[in-house]
């Protein structure tokens, strides 16, 4: 038993930054599926649209509200508890801004990366835009789009954050 509390003792961090990293991405997932389901609602879009003008102004006012979201969800939840070796004389403001501007770095990397792999997918894979599923129809080239974004986004984030943000104390 003190092997895996020793195990999580080394790794802390980066444990607290998965869990912090899947409740951010939790975050944005909601925030963003929301808004662009109730755009495409409100608009009559159709479920296996991922390319039309009205689709990328949706898309693209689901994915900003999403970022916005999830910055202030994890630049708070890093803050507090997964960089807590951290140089605590920095201000939050200058904290916030430098977080802030990492996640810019990666917001157009999850918007190009979701952008494209829901149209290529959509292309190569027709029959996956349109799915009846739980009395709704989804477009699971649009959700995988976005796990894969995902999963580069995170590691990204990770490494800019702990190097320029939560500088650690001992560097």
């Amino acid at each position: 038993m003190s092997k895996i509390k020793e195990l999580c003792q080394k790794y802390r961090e980066i444990l607290m930054y998965l869990l912090f990293g899947v409740l951010t991405t939790a975050v944005g997932w909601i925030v963003y599926f929301v808004v662009l389901w109730g755009f495409k609602a409100a608009f009559s879009i159709p479920v296996d649209d991922t390319s039309s003008g009205l689709y990328i102004l949706g898309y693209t006012i689901a994915q900003v509200i999403q970022w916005i979201a999830a910055v202030l969800f994890a630049f708070f939840t890093n803050r507090k508890w997964v960089f807590t070796d951290a140089e605590k004389n920095v201000s939050t403001a200058l904290q916030l801004t430098k977080f802030a501007g990492g996640r810019v770095i990666t917001f157009f990397i999850d918007y190009l990366v979701t952008l494209f792999a829901a149209m290529g997918a959509a292309a190569l894979l027709p029959m996956l835009t349109s799915v009846s599923l739980l009395g709704r129809e989804w477009n699971l080239c649009e959700i995988g789009a976005k796990v894969l974004a995902a999963v580069i986004v995170i590691i990204c984030n990770y490494i800019f954050s702990k190097i320029f943000v939560f500088k650690s104390k001992k560097s």
